[in-house]
């Protein structure tokens, strides 16, 4: 069985090797066997790789937190999931290798005839896009949300919820030629990630205000997202690929009274809420509301590639096994 495996922490580029590794004993009760379609290469990947997220796996490790694939073998007790289903593979279950064995408890049968790149991406951005929209503010149809890295991936998802809700995005971005692809993603609106934001916003909106910020940048980027906010407006950190801290203006919390709030899917409280908006973001994929671009593809044996482009920018795949 080939896989991915992290041998020491800091550089990706050195500390991950393509490696055979031994096959697995088969599913015990309540667990399903695996064998490993697709996983995108995740931001959260390279902070694993890097030892900068809350999981440490001890070294040498199989790592990957992402993707999807078919069910070989079930375990006794098994009877929610058949041989031959696709299936989401659990958050954090070192999924870079051909097979795997997984509590079916952890897993998400999927649409048999949906596109399987696709799968692979869902068990990360759409719930976290899911439970940044339900958790914070109590959003109405015609509700407007402000968004930065407005053309990523979960933007996509973001989107897509608020639109299932009603409730209408203003995109921003660091380019103007990323602006087409915040615009593809659904924005309402689309603006530069500038000190100009907020006049042009109130040109385009009037008298709307936005209610909820949600910030996949952070530094000076979230201060400039929150100057969008209107009065006891909320601020919400969820991704920080800048390292940089957040630079908001004491001034916009004092006297907008803001609510500064952070995210991370891993939080306990969420556990119960994200199968169900896996299921959902299944179903939008399935019938072509969603599709996230996907860059390129790798097999594992080209994992120092991979991870080259996934750095430089763009949604990157591997293709875990035939």
């Amino acid at each position: 069985m080939k896989g991915i495996v992290l041998t020491a922490y800091g550089d990706p580029a050195t500390g991950v090797e393509f490696r055979e590794l031994p096959e697995l004993a088969g599913p015990g009760a309540g667990q399903v066997r695996v064998a490993a379609e697709y996983a995108p290469i995740n931001f959260s990947d390279i902070l694993v790789a890097r030892g900068m997220y809350p999981l440490h796996p001890e070294l040498p490790s199989v790592i990957g937190n992402e993707g999807m694939g078919r069910v070989l073998e079930v375990g006794t007790g098994v009877d929610n999931v058949r041989v031959g289903d696709r299936v989401t593979l659990p958050i954090g279950s070192f999924i870079w290798r051909e097979r795997m064995v997984a509590d079916v408890d952890g897993i998400v049968v999927l649409p048999a005839h949906a596109d399987p790149d696709q799968l692979a991406m869902l068990t990360i951005n759409p719930p976290t896009a899911h439970l940044l929209l339900e958790t914070y503010v109590h959003l109405q149809p015609d509700d407007w949300i402000a968004i930065n890295a407005a053309n990523s991936a979960i933007a996509r998802w973001i989107v897509g919820f608020a639109r299932q809700k009603g409730v209408k995005t203003l995109g921003l971005v660091r380019r103007a030629e990323a602006m087409n692809a915040a615009r593809e993603a659904g924005c309402d609106l689309v603006l530069l990630d500038d000190d100009d934001a907020p006049t042009k916003m109130t040109e385009a909106l009037g008298a709307k205000r936005v209610q909820l910020a949600l910030d996949a940048v952070s530094g000076e980027a979230a201060g400039r997202l929150a100057k969008l906010l209107g009065p006891r407006g909320t601020l919400v950190s969820y991704a920080a690929p800048s390292f940089a801290a957040i630079a908001v203006s004491p001034f916009e919390v004092i006297f907008n009274d803001l609510t500064i709030r952070g995210f991370s899917l891993g939080n306990p409280d969420f556990a119960g809420q994200i199968p169900g908006a896996i299921m959902q973001a299944s179903k939008m994929v399935a019938a072509g509301e969603v599709a996230i671009p996907v860059a390129a593809t790798y097999r594992l044996e080209e994992i120092g590639a991979a991870i080259s482009h996934q750095e430089r920018g763009g949604k990157v795949l591997l293709k875990v096994g035939d």
